[in-house]
């Protein structure tokens, strides 16, 4: 914005609205996942619109390739953050902050793309099949430097997450009826339970016991946390 001789002052909203405190490791873990499946989402797209040149709708898929290697390159920064605190990724406590955050982003994901199919069959593919690739090379970058990761390609994990669209389906189609709130409330309480029960099954799930960290035992990083 400097180009342009602007700023952006950003005060007033410590004024007028609440914060919620999260401590920094578990933006390093969320952020860092995010990046990764970042970069496999746009990467796929890209190499099937390279292949597939006719369902490119627009030319700014022509730009994907360095957008993609952006969001690799901060992947790659805050893992070298993450391995600067072996204590983020040796003990108990990081397994199992690794595989719940794992599935936070795998879940999200999966559940919002199925909403967007319309998009995905637009440039020719098959939103379940990409949904799954991506999951599956994320979880294999992921397994090069987390202590834990689910096990994605178990035959049981994917008719796991199946089963959250379906109850999801379901949820949103409660939504959209025209009924009082408080009926449509009391229908969706057994939907939600059920795929909380559904959630906390595939994160107890056996995990792929993996990980590395090829740092000094003495480096001392910079972050407080």
């Amino acid at each position: 914005m400097s180009d342009f001789n602007l700023a952006l002052d950003l005060g007033f909203l410590t004024k007028n609205r609440k914060y919620t405190f999260f401590k920094p490791k578990f933006i390093i873990y969320a952020t860092f996942l995010s990046e990764k499946i970042g970069y496999w989402r746009y990467i796929s797209i890209y190499r099937h619109l390279q292949r597939n040149p006719d369902n490119q709708l627009y030319p700014l898929f022509e730009y994907f390739e360095n957008w993609c290697q952006d969001e690799n390159r901060h992947g790659d920064f805050l893992a070298a953050c993450l391995k600067a605190r072996p204590e983020l990724l040796t003990n108990w406590e990081a397994k199992l902050w690794s595989r719940f955050f794992c599935l936070s982003v795998y879940i999200t994901m999966y559940l919002n793309d199925n909403q967007r199919d319309a998009f995905y069959s637009s440039l020719g593919m098959n939103t379940k099949q990409f949904n799954q690739h991506v999951i599956i090379e994320t979880n294999k970058s992921t397994e090069r430097l987390f202590p834990e990761v689910p096990d994605v390609e178990h035959p049981e994990f994917f008719k796991m997450m199946d089963k959250l669209i379906e109850l999801n389906s379901k949820l949103i189609a409660v939504g959209k009826m025209n009924l009082p709130d408080p009926v449509k409330t009391l229908m969706r309480a057994p939907l939600i339970e059920r795929m909380v029960a559904q959630m906390f099954q595939i994160f107890i799930s056996t995990p792929i016991k993996c990980g590395s960290l090829d740092v000094d035992k003495d480096l001392e990083a910079s972050f407080l946390y």
